[in-house]
């Protein structure tokens, strides 16, 4: 091996093809992927290759101990999909279950391992998962770690440290486009976009109209909103989700339709989040989607029938 080879992540590369399609407005569709409780990804990978022969994805979201429990990996799970699929991968970074030097020495890792897109968030309460004894740290915040890793693309460290080489992340930060404190909503997203972040992904919904309320008090997004929908699969699933999980509203009107739904309660739930997107198109810059259930076939009927894109 030549010593002057270079090994590892390689910033010089360039950015990657989803940065590139935002930063020239074009339309992206990412898919939200649970890496494995155990090592083996044949499963989950079986039902990626299903789905890239039916339609185009851009990106993968790697998710980061969703739900608190211990699987897989994100950086292990975007660095598999990325090589095998040869397509990009957003990874997950929850700030809740490291310490700052750990998270630096993960995104350096995650980086050498050809990982440039990166989604900041808090992550999930550890009670509500697989060690509900596990600690929950907060060395930084989202907008710190943002701006961490803005530093890191410029080639500085912790502590001011000079890295050998500059990383080349393209960073995400979240919103909760109904949070009961919009205000405060809007405050930690502008301290997050003043950080560095790039774009923005969302909490699913499910109706249009809370991303043109934001959409309006913001004047249109700072930076591209990728927005998060999740094909319900019936009129309980819906329910479950808007009684029992923190954040989620399934409106009266949405509820109804799954309930009184013939056949197929499924693709209602298809129809429904295509309305979503084709009324949001003109003011979003994709479209997150998240399957419920695994069911990647109704993540591809969705997509297939989003208007004006390619």
């Amino acid at each position: 091996m030549n010593s002057n080879e270079l090994l590892g992540g390689d910033s010089s590369a360039g950015k990657s093809a989803i940065a590139k399609k935002l930063e020239s407005g074009e339309f992206i569709v990412t898919v939200e992927v649970h890496p494995p409780r155990g090592h083996l990804v044949n499963k989950t990978f079986n039902s990626i290759k299903a789905l890239l022969e039916k339609v185009q994805i851009d990106a993968f979201n790697t998710t980061d101990i969703p739900l608190a429990q211990a699987r897989l990996s994100s950086t292990a799970m975007s660095s598999l999909i990325t090589s095998y699929f040869s397509v990009d991968t957003i990874m997950h970074v929850a700030t809740r279950y490291r310490n700052v030097l750990s998270l630096q020495s993960d995104l350096l890792g995650a980086h050498a391992l050809g990982v440039s897109n990166v989604f900041v968030f808090m992550g999930d309460p550890p009670a509500m998962g697989d060690a509900t004894e596990a600690s929950s740290l907060s060395d930084v915040t989202s907008s710190e770690l943002i701006s961490l890793i803005s530093d890191m693309n410029s080639g500085i460290g912790l502590g001011g440290v000079n890295l050998n080489q500059a990383t080349n992340f393209t960073v995400g930060c979240a919103i909760n486009l109904e949070a009961d404190d919009m205000d405060k909503e809007l405050e930690s997203l502008k301290r997050k976009v003043d950080a560095g972040a790039q774009f923005i992904l969302s909490q699913t919904v499910f109706d249009a109209e809370p991303v043109e309320k934001v959409a309006e008090l913001t004047k249109g997004f700072p930076i591209p909103l990728v927005l998060g929908v999740l094909p319900l699969r019936s009129h309980k699933h819906a329910s479950f989700l808007n009684n029992s999980v923190p954040g989620m509203t399934v409106p009266q009107g949405v509820l109804d339709r799954l309930y009184n739904a013939e056949g197929d309660v499924g693709l209602e739930g298809v129809r429904i989040a295509q309305e979503i997107l084709n009324k949001s198109i003109s003011i979003i810059g994709g479209a997150y989607l998240v399957p419920a259930f695994n069911r990647y076939d109704y993540v591809a009927e969705v997509i297939s029938g989003l208007a004006n894109v390619d």
